[in-house]
């Protein structure tokens, strides 16, 4: 019935019915996105430095502006101009809920575009015998190689490496929303795709004709608006990402509760089923595999469930065996609990049951896409057992920094803080201040931003016991780990408290605040206000040594790739494998 409404409306509207935005209103609200990212944007000297991309350098853009002739490209040409900064954090953003979604998703696997989900309640197995493994060719006569090329600059939310952004642009060939992709429009309510696929076993090639499904109204302009309106502006916004309507359940219950016997893994997880991954689908949720409750693995063999069936867990936790030991498993799904106090809670209670019973513990925060850092500090208090120095910030200095270090001095003094607490606020909005008289760039030394200081001592009760885990622990990421989950990760892996185990993660490193940005056109864009200053200097292919998480991540001590066909086809069988062997090394030797 929605999709019949929203073909009628179609139907009834013709884009070229409208005007346009004038040449002189898109130049406006060009020149303010630029200059919303000159005022704020940290990492532009490193972007400089590691793309040689100069995002102040507007005459190129401007060009293409004035040679625009719609308000679908005006819009297109901003989403590019945010997308060549190579930000994960970093978007610009149209106000449309319009999607465009196939049935079926696909993703990366040993460089092949493979198959790896089906909705069969859309998709007649009798009529489209696709199964998960087989190869996408080509959508529509276009390669899926020239596809990701052209949809890379939508990859939202991975676009700071180039596997991450290879990885979105397959899930956006499948998937069109046009908040982030902006000619979603042309997919059209009735349209069909010709998707080529391979199969995998027999290495015959076949043509399928599939609907699209469409949701939501399409934005083909921004409709007319006087010469005299409203002068372009920028107001800061919400902090939170759109991604947060984009997450998927993911729901694995059936393979987490222990439904399985011990050892036996599904060769098809419940999840490569759309119906079970999107019982009730929300806009974009096809696209970006971020924070899932779940792990993208089915359970180690043995697996005993502790949290997870609970409407109110947090988490996913329990214990398996590795030989004649017993070891804890935690998913972190994401840093931004609907309820910090409860979530904490819960951690604090799944720690020290694990420092009871097991050897080691192994945290999953695969897919995890951050959150709240302060939240994710608090967590790492029950993993050091002694102090430890947390990741700081070099903000670009600006007058929303200096107002905020002038609250938290006003919060020291009415609070009765300690002179020291005191004494390092003023100290840090000094530095603020000097900053942004030298319109400095990146102000250094970094600087806390959940604390008057970046030394955390463990957690303890309320007569001082320590309650922080004491054993080794592995923490598995993969290329979607982001943001405040590699912050997660650089802290332990920097305060030599855990081995990482995966894939190099995304690289969104800094905090990030969404502004409504262009006033005649109605865009949104996120900025990146300061860049994560990691204790050491760090090496990643393809680019300059630097103390960053952008763009670099956090690189896993005990590399392992999950994006496999033998995982894929297994559950992540050999994946998980790798883990839990690895895991053993640590206990008895100290090391992987």
């Amino acid at each position: 019935m929605r999709q019949f409404i929203v073909s009628a409306l179609l139907l009834c509207v013709s884009p070229g019915l409208f005007a346009q935005l004038t040449q002189d209103q898109k130049v406006a609200d060009f020149n303010s996105l630029v200059a919303l990212y000159n005022r704020n944007y940290a990492p532009l000297d490193w972007k400089e430095r590691a793309f040689a991309y100069d995002a102040l350098d507007a005459q190129p853009w401007l060009n293409q502006i004035k040679a625009s002739t719609d308000d679908l490209s005006f819009y297109d040409i901003c989403i590019r101009y945010v997308a060549s900064l190579h930000d994960s954090h970093d978007e610009f953003t149209l106000n449309a809920e319009y999607e465009a979604y196939l049935p079926i998703t696909a993703d990366i696997y040993d460089g092949r575009v493979l198959i790896d989900s089906i909705d069969t309640t859309a998709l007649d197995p009798a009529t489209y015998p696709i199964q998960i493994g087989d190869e996408l060719l080509s959508v529509d006569g276009t390669s899926v190689s020239d596809w990701i090329g052209a949809l890379a600059p939508y990859a939202v939310n991975g676009r700071a490496n180039p596997v991450s952004t290879n990885r979105l642009a397959v899930g956006t060939i499948l998937d069109r929303y046009e908040s982030w992709y902006t000619y979603a429009e042309q997919v059209k309510p009735g349209d069909t795709a010709v998707l080529l696929i391979k199969n995998q076993a027999t290495g015959k090639v076949a043509s399928y004709p599939i609907s699209w499904q469409t949701v939501g109204y399409p934005l083909f302009h921004e409709g007319p608006i006087s010469a005299a309106g409203a002068a372009s502006g920028t107001a800061r916004g919400s902090s939170r990402s759109l991604r947060d309507r984009a997450k998927a359940s993911n729901d694995k219950w059936g393979l987490w509760s222990g439904s399985l016997p011990a050892g036996q893994a599904s060769a098809i997880p419940p999840s490569h089923n759309l119906s079970a991954l999107h019982p009730a689908r929300s806009l974009a949720g096809g696209i970006y595999p971020f924070d899932s409750m779940f792990p993208l693995f089915n359970p180690p063999p043995g697996f005993h469930l502790r949290l997870g069936a609970g409407a109110t867990d947090n988490f996913v936790s329990g214990t398996f065996p590795a030989g004649n030991r017993t070891i804890g498993f935690i998913r972190i799904p994401g840093f931004e609990p609907n309820d910090e106090t409860a979530a904490l809670q819960q951690f604090q209670g799944e720690i020290s049951y694990f420092q009871q019973s097991t050897a080691g513990i192994v945290i999953d925060i695969m897919g995890n896409g951050g959150g709240d850092i302060c939240y994710t500090n608090a967590i790492l208090q029950f993993l050091f057992p002694s102090p430890f120095q947390s990741i700081s910030f070099a903000p670009r200095p600006t007058e929303f920094w200096l107002q905020n270090f002038a609250i938290d001095i006003a919060n020291s003094e009415f609070g009765g803080a300690p002179q020291f607490v005191l004494d390092a606020y003023v100290a840090y909005a000094n530095e603020v201040r000097a900053g942004l008289n030298m319109n400095r760039r990146l102000l250094h030394p970094p600087l806390p931003i959940c604390s008057y200081t970046a030394a955390y001592p463990p957690a303890t009760d309320q007569d001082g016991n320590n309650l922080a885990y004491t054993k080794p622990i592995l923490v598995l990421t993969d290329n979607f780990t982001l943001s405040a989950a590699e912050t997660f990760a650089a802290t332990l892996q920097d305060g030599k408290r855990a081995t990482v185990y995966g894939e190099e993660t995304d690289g969104g490193g800094g905090n990030v605040v969404s502004f409504n940005t262009t006033a005649f056109s109605e865009g949104n864009a996120r900025v990146t206000e300061s860049l994560e200053i990691r204790n050491h200097v760090v090496t990643a292919p393809g680019l300059p040594s630097a103390p960053y998480v952008e763009n670099i991540g956090v690189l896993p001590d005990v590399p392992a790739d999950y994006q496999t066909v033998a995982n894929l086809l297994t559950g992540g069988q050999p994946f998980v494998a790798g883990f839990t062997n690895t895991i053993g090394k640590i206990i008895v030797l100290g090391h992987p």
